[in-house]
Formats: structure tokens, sequence, C-alpha cells
């Protein structure tokens, strides 16, 4: 199972990796620090993930415009995405809901917030 996560902090992905292997450690996490790795990844991957988390915040491509192109392609629309990020304003978490987000959440301030709003999606 892979979990595929676009965040361009490197701690905020260790926590993210350390808390998935306690979730499920069957879960590989990968990293990408854009949206556009994102969807470089989809494009050339022969197996995709079975989840992808993005950042709303990132360079490049963020996390809203690679939503889009994610659920707008055939290919890739069934994988569930789930927003994972800092911001808490109300606009965003209905923009990202309204384009195809399977959730909307907050990133956690300790570990163990982390494993309970995580748990959700990583089983």
């Amino acid at each position: 199972m892979i979990a595929l996560y676009a965040e361009d902090d490197l701690d905020d992905f260790d926590m993210f990796s350390d808390i998935v292997k306690i979730l499920n450690p069957s879960f590989q996490s990968v990293n990408v620090r854009n949206g556009q790795e994102v969807l470089d990844f989809l494009e050339s991957a022969v197996i995709l993930p079975d989840i992808i988390f993005l950042d709303i915040n990132m360079p490049l491509v963020d996390g809203r415009s690679c939503l889009k192109f994610i659920k707008k392609d055939s290919k890739f629309s069934s994988i569930p995405v789930v927003i994972y990020s800092t911001s808490h304003n109300p606009q965003d978490m209905e923009l990202c809901l309204q384009l195809g987000a399977l959730a909307y959440v907050e990133k956690p301030f300790t570990f163990k917030e982390g494993v309970d709003r995580l748990s959700k999606f990583i089983k």
C-alpha cells in the first residue's frame, strides 16, 4: 500500500511517515515536494498510490491546483485525496471538498494528534 504525501517541509513529512508506520506498517510513505511532483509521479507510476495527502501551500503547483487536476483526470480521479494542511481558512476547506477531496485535515501539533487524525485514513 502506498501513501503519497506532497509536502515541502521535510520535518512534517518525517512526522507523517512515522505516524503511518505506527498505524499500518504495510503502508509505504512516499514524499514529493510540490503539486508538480505529484503530477509527475502519477504520470510515471507503474503502481498508483492508494491514497494521496496534499498540503495546500506548496511551491510550483499548490494543493488546490493539484487536486483539480487529479479529480479531472479519469486515470487518477478514483484515488482518495486528503488535504493535510495548517490552513484554518474555511474557504480553503470548502473549496477543497467541492473539488473532490475526501477530507480536509488540519496538521497536528503533537504526534498523538497526528495518530488520531490520520487513523481514519491509514488502516
